[in-house]
């Protein structure tokens, strides 16, 4: 099965929670009269929300590494995922913004088996 979302060729793991947003970017003001006036400077650019309801820290950090240049990564990759203004796969060149993961999953060692609630968003450049 295709994945939701792939980074520089390297699937992620289906979100448990996936949402995908279009924004139009518009410059406008009102006049005197109150009237809005604006030009379109850019339309229909994508962002992709996912959330993981838990995930092994491995994974995680293999997620997190595709976005570092020190381990392999890069800032800007291209991202192919499911638009679903679309309703189709497209790839467009996209950034992360903060990556969140929350309370870890230890072992009886104190080693880290996993994180809860990891998110992450992508948004085009």
């Amino acid at each position: 099965m295709r994945p939701l979302v792939s980074v520089a060729g390297h699937a992620l793991p289906d979100p448990s929670k996936y949402n995908g947003t279009v924004s139009t970017f518009v410059n406008a003001g009102r006049n005197t009269e109150g009237v809005t006036i604006g030009a379109v400077i850019r339309e229909n650019v994508g962002k992709v929300e996912m959330t993981w309801n838990y995930l092994p820290i491995e994974k995680w950090a293999e997620i997190c590494a595709l976005f570092d240049g020190s381990r392999g990564g890069a800032f800007y990759n291209p991202v192919d995922f499911f638009c679903l203004d679309l309703a189709a796969w497209t790839t467009r060149e996209m950034y992360v913004s903060d990556r969140k993961a929350g309370v870890p999953l230890r072992q009886k060692d104190g080693s880290v088996k996993g994180l809860t609630g990891c998110s992450l968003n992508l948004i085009e450049v």
